[in-house]
């Protein structure tokens, strides 16, 4: 007995298939980008691989190192990620793989593996099961779900967190009299 299946075959031969969108338009090795505004550079941006992709005006940067100043010209925030999303247009930055963030103003350092900013609402965020480390002054912090928020300058963790806070003992008058004898 000879059994038969019918085979079909899904592919659409007559219609054109547009591969430009998974083709970069440019790539950049070793790449140094500046953006100035009012005559003041606003960001930089280095990487060892930088591609720019035509549709959604994507880019995507491997080895990124990054850097912003505040309209004083005062630097503001410098990190460093492997792999670095940007969408432009939605103003989305997707960081991820070795992440350190420092902000200068706030004595603030953030290091994790996945994160994203968004510009438009300047909130920074993690996953709800990524851990992400703060340093701030004394106090060190680990936890998951975080968020911050750029505006008012508040972070937070959705789970329990780990830490430790280092506090400097205040020297006592006996041995602040003995030190001056």
């Amino acid at each position: 007995m000879l059994l038969t299946a019918p085979v079909s075959c899904s592919l659409k031969y007559d219609e054109v298939t547009d591969t430009t969108d998974s083709v970069p338009e440019f790539v950049f090795r070793n790449a140094r980008y500046s953006r100035y505004e009012n005559s003041k550079k606003s960001i930089y941006l280095s990487a060892g691989l930088l591609e720019q992709y035509k549709k959604d005006s994507a880019s995507y940067a491997r080895n990124a190192v990054f850097s912003t100043w505040d309209k004083d010209g005062t630097i503001d925030t410098e990190g460093k990620c492997y792999l670095l999303g940007i969408n432009s247009n939605e103003e989305i930055y997707t960081l991820f793989n070795d992440i350190l963030i420092k902000n200068t103003p706030q004595n603030f350092k953030i290091r994790a593996e996945n994160l994203r900013w968004n510009g438009k609402t300047e909130q920074l965020t993690a996953g709800a099961d990524e851990t992400v480390y703060i340093t701030k002054d004394d106090v060190e912090l680990s936890g998951k779900g975080f968020s911050a928020s750029g505006v008012n300058r508040n972070y937070r963790f959705s789970s329990s967190v780990n830490g430790t806070m280092t506090t400097k003992d205040e020297p006592s008058s006996e041995q602040i009299q003995a030190a001056e004898e």
